[in-house]
């Protein structure tokens, strides 16, 4: 019995001991797995929450601070680059103009064209032509580019005339050898009978350059007011004859012009001018004239080529206030004679006088 009671209790003492054993494993596994659990860190919160493959937000605010860095530097260099490059002007190509250096006078002086001069906005023919100079006209210096040209006063602005045609003196005027006379019929026009009898207008105010100068001198006395000088063109009608013929102009007054022979690349001014003018005189009772631009034959300053296509443009950009006359066809149907190129002798002149008397 006492055998029976021994065994019985050395069973429930290994069973007790087996429970404890395994309860005491699960603590030690509890513990090691609590173990493998990081502490949780305050200071490590963004660490701790930053998805897999992603970078850390200190590693991101460095990458975007190089990627700024480099943007601000390119950015510069482009602003540098700027101030560098001059703008390009979609209406012009002056980015490929060539750059000067204009060496001012002390104070301005006038010196001449040698020849018709192209005026233009700067010291080369790469510069756009803004006018022209007739042979003779006086130019008012005031510096000069380093190419060699020379800075002028044009119509209140500085421009550039080239230095190869400009003259300390005036030059004189030409005599090339005469032209051949040139007979009735032989233009381009139907033959018409000549006008031989002047008929006497008044309140005529004749407006030209050289060709009316000598126009008057070979008519002799006549009723007419004359604002003519030679060598004369669009700059001279604006800046003089324009105020004088205003202080003439009044009802019942003709006024005819004459010009272009001299400038004809003036063609678009003389057409804003006599337009503008011609309304304002008509206003006062006058009437307004313009003749086309006369024959011309060999010489060094105007082709026939110029001259029919001034009066071809002129004719047709004319206002209707303006009475067109077409003296270069009358003179191609009834003959005439040149003596320079330019000029005409006297028995022309004064049959282009009488035709213009009889047009009035």
């Amino acid at each position: 019995m006492s055998r029976i009671k021994a065994a019985l209790l050395l069973l429930v003492l290994v069973i007790g001991l087996t429970g404890c054993g395994g309860e005491s494993q699960d603590a030690q596994e509890t513990a090691a797995s609590a173990s493998e659990t990081p502490v949780e860190d305050p200071a490590a919160d963004n660490e701790a929450t930053v998805p897999a493959g992603t970078k850390p937000q200190a590693e991101e605010e460095a990458v975007y601070s190089d990627s700024d860095k480099t943007a601000n530097d390119k950015s510069a260099v482009k602003v540098q680059a700027d101030k560098e490059t001059p703008a390009e002007d979609p209406a012009s190509d002056k980015t490929s103009l060539p750059a000067y250096k204009v060496t001012p006078l002390e104070g301005s002086t006038v010196m001449y064209a040698s020849t018709s001069l192209n005026v233009r906005q700067g010291p080369s023919t790469d510069y756009e032509v803004v006018g022209s100079l007739s042979r003779g006209e006086d130019i008012t210096i005031t510096g000069q580019a380093d190419t060699g040209w020379y800075e002028i006063v044009y119509h209140d602005e500085k421009d550039f005339v080239s230095n190869e045609y400009v003259l300390s003196e005036k030059p004189e005027d030409p005599v090339p050898e005469a032209a051949p006379e040139t007979q009735a019929g032989t233009g381009d026009t139907a033959q018409v009978q000549p006008v031989t009898e002047v008929k006497n207008v008044a309140g005529v105010i004749m407006v030209g350059d050289s060709r009316f100068v000598q126009m008057q001198n070979s008519v002799g006395e006549n009723p007419c007011t004359w604002i003519a000088e030679s060598s004369k063109g669009y700059k001279w009608l604006s800046e003089t004859a324009v105020a004088r013929i205003d202080n003439c102009v009044g009802q019942g007054t003709k006024i005819l012009i004459n010009l272009g022979v001299n400038d004809p690349g003036n063609l678009s001014k003389y057409l804003e001018l006599v337009n503008a003018k011609a309304e304002e005189w008509v206003g006062k009772g006058a009437k307004v004239y313009y003749s086309s631009v006369n024959p011309v034959w060999e010489n060094p300053y105007v082709t026939e080529e110029q001259v029919k296509y001034f009066n071809t443009q002129m004719q047709s950009g004319l206002s209707a206030n303006i009475t067109w006359i077409d003296s270069h066809s009358y003179l191609d149907s009834i003959g005439y004679r040149l003596v320079d190129g330019l000029h005409y002798s006297s028995e022309t002149y004064q049959n282009l006088y009488a035709y213009y008397m009889s047009c009035l």
